[in-house]
């Protein structure tokens, strides 16, 4: 247990005073105000609860230690143990920022070099070292003489710098380890931690665990890479509330926060500690846990299209694999899992960077020990991508893993064919051969063959037998749905990448007893054609509603907005043409919809007065200039509004997902979008959601 000098000497104090003391009278005794002493008795209590002691606040006495006397004399004995320690310069300037952040008065110069056990001399010196790390906070070191030391900064900039001190000196993960098991087998990393976790309560983090623990349990969707450093999070923002310190609504743009999805999550973190811990704590607070939520790595993103503000990052993201293309010669920009990837990790990475919030990457050496060549080339494309970011090794890292997976998945070069073999009539025999050339393009060539033609010993080499209905001719084979669900194509796929990597032929006769491993599920015909006809009516109504018609004459988004409600109303596509106004204005102001690069605007929302699900076409007499997704400015001449309701099933996102998808596909739909005409889109639109049902049938 770390005990800083002044706590040492506020409960020397209170040992030697039965009767118990004044908060002022503590005061006056150690040189500080009144308001320090407060500040410091929540430490206080915290020591005293290891000796199962309480401090008392009682009215004309002041602060009055009780307990029993077995755990006064522990504490009395401790006291007495606890002798002036010499620290390293690195653990003084990380104890002078713990100390010069936690406090919002001027300390003295002197007080700070009793409470380090160095001379004054020392200090100055040490001051002069950690100004340049506040200033990359945006903070500033006040000095002067007769008044004292200080810093100066919004309450964000110092969380940020408090939380520095934390993951600068071990990470999130070894912090938590920390709490939890209050040692660590260094006794040198035991001291540090001990001096750093006192910016903190470890009560208090537990109870935030319990908290985030039970709101996964009701189904919240934090992840365990998250979870460590949102407690932190939480933890020093009621640190810093207690000590009467909240966050400012200008610091974090409350009304931007309450744009996100995440600030539902955040309300509902917010009142359960209140809750817990007896706390008021302001609603900026909310839009605080906002910030860490979106910067907070996610797991699966999908359908990663249909989000807000996420259309300049698809573009990013293509861009990026366009530029590492170049430099691995494989297709790469094409690929959606690659790129659902990026998008993925860069939105929330993005986040973080233009927020200051620093990610540990405890892979990253394995990385570029590993991917050393890869790790250069995806350094160049980021800096070419991302001229106006700094983005650290530790995000680049992440990145480089996606094209890793990526390129091994391009690299493999071997080719397989395959027997198709199904007792239902040659209709669902094609069935299943057009679905396994679109899900497994390894495979080269593909023969149908009936159950009593299928012969072991027939079998080519490097070929593999797709069968709809069990063989007793051969032991190897896979055993599929007719329709080639998800699962069973990936499983084939593994196969053949397990294939890839053996030496020699005749590898395939070997392992194909992977197949005999699942037997069709008999609910998931049933589930298919549930799937099947729900994409196939949204479809329909998607192409039905479908139209590009010029709007008349706007200056800008609140009379696009009112005309496209006033159009949509008209037709009865929606209940409320004021709140698809107003819902559309909103999704603008938390960060703006026209698609950097081009001349569209990508107006979207999903909201409860919506009826009917849209996407239609809107071109403007004159180009307007609207906010874009990378906040710039763009001249805009064709908005496109896709609009859904709030409750909507799964399926439906991810078909408009697809169409938002397909805009962006290339150059060339993106110049479609931009200058054809109804029926040439319409064609395009009924094309691309031909081969999305397709894809469905599985």
């Amino acid at each position: 247990m770390y005990v800083s000098a002044r706590e040492r000497n506020i409960l020397n104090l209170l040992l030697e005073a039965p009767d118990g003391l004044t908060v002022k009278a503590i005061a006056e005794e150690l040189n500080v105000s009144k308001r320090t002493v407060q500040r410091d008795l929540p430490g206080i209590d915290s020591i005293l609860d290891e000796y199962g002691l309480l401090l008392e606040r009682k009215t004309g006495s002041g602060l009055l230690l009780s307990g029993d006397e077995a755990g006064t004399a522990l504490l009395r004995n401790k006291m007495k143990e606890l002798e002036p320690s010499e620290y390293t310069p690195e653990e003084r300037h990380q104890l002078l920022l713990s100390i010069l952040l936690q406090e919002n008065e001027p300390v003295k110069l002197y007080t700070l070099a009793r409470e380090l056990h160095v001379t004054i001399s020392t200090i100055s010196n040490d001051l002069n070292r950690v100004e340049n790390r506040l200033a990359r906070f945006g903070l500033e070191l006040i000095r002067r003489r007769s008044y004292g030391i200080e810093i100066r900064g919004e309450e964000g900039q110092k969380r940020k710098a408090l939380r520095s001190l934390i993951t600068e000196q071990m990470s999130e993960e070894q912090f938590f380890s920390v709490l939890e098991s209050k040692h660590t087998n260094s006794s040198q990393a035991e001291e540090v931690s001990g001096k750093v976790l006192n910016l903190l309560d470890s009560r208090v983090i537990h109870e935030v665990m319990d908290m985030l623990h039970d709101l996964r349990n009701e189904g919240e969707a934090i992840g365990d890479a998250s979870i460590i450093g949102l407690a932190v999070h939480l933890s020093l923002a009621v640190h810093r509330v207690r000590n009467g310190e909240s966050i400012g609504e200008h610091e974090i743009h409350l009304e931007k926060a309450q744009a996100e999805n995440e600030y539902r999550t955040a309300l509902k973190i917010i009142t359960k500690l209140e809750k817990r811990l007896g706390l008021d704590i302001p609603e900026s607070e909310a839009g605080y846990v906002t910030m860490h939520l979106l910067g907070a790595r996610q797991g699966d993103e999908s359908p990663v299209y249909f989000q807000e503000t996420s259309m300049d990052i698809a573009l990013s993201a293509k861009q990026l694999a366009g530029e590492v293309e170049k430099h691995v010669n494989l297709p790469l920009a094409g690929g959606q899992s690659l790129i659902e990837g990026l998008i993925s990790h860069l939105k929330p990475a993005l986040f973080r960077i233009r927020n200051g919030m620093k990610i540990y990457n405890s892979l990253l050496p394995e990385i570029k020990r590993d991917y050393g060549e890869l790790f250069g080339i995806v350094r160049s494309a980021v800096d070419q991508v991302f001229t106006d970011e700094a983005v650290p090794e530790e995000e680049t890292g992440f990145l480089v893993l996606h094209f890793g997976s990526a390129i091994e998945k391009a690299g493999r070069t071997r080719r397989t064919d395959a027997i198709v073999v199904c007792s239902s009539g040659i209709g669902t025999s094609k069935l299943l051969a057009a679905r396994l050339e679109k899900e497994i393009p390894e495979i080269s060539r593909i023969t149908h063959k009936s159950v009593f033609d299928v012969v072991e010993e027939e079998i080519p080499v490097n070929t593999i037998v797709v069968s709809t209905v069990p063989l007793t001719s051969i032991p190897n084979y896979f055993l599929v749905n007719p329709f080639l669900s998800a699962k069973e194509a990936e499983r084939i796929r593994e196969h053949l990448h397990r294939l890839s990597d053996l030496p020699g032929e005749g590898n395939a006769s070997k392992t194909r007893e992977a197949g005999r491993e699942h037997q069709p599920d008999p609910g998931e015909g049933q589930n298919d054609f549930q799937t099947i006809q729900e994409v196939s009516s949204l479809i329909k109504i998607l192409l039905d509603q479908f139209e590009l018609k010029h709007l008349p004459a706007v200056s800008g988004s609140e009379e696009i907005v009112r005309e496209l409600g006033r159009e949509q109303k008209k037709k009865g596509l929606v209940r409320d043409e004021s709140e698809i106004a107003g819902a559309l204005l909103k999704r603008e102001a938390a960060g703006g919809l026209a698609i950097p690069g081009t001349s569209l605007a990508l107006f979207h929302t999903r909201t409860d007065s919506v009826v009917t699900p849209s996407f239609t076409i809107r071109e403007l007499e004159l180009p307007v200039p609207l906010r874009g997704m990378d906040n710039e400015k763009a001249h805009v001449r064709r908005i496109l509004l896709m609009l859904a309701p709030e409750d909507w099933s799964q399926t439906g996102i991810e078909v408009m997902s697809y169409i938002s998808a397909m805009i962006i596909e290339s150059d060339e739909s993106i110049r479609l979008f931009e200058n054809g005409d109804e029926q040439s889109i319409l064609s395009f639109l009924e094309k691309k959601l031909k081969e999305y049902m397709i894809s469905k049938l599985q």
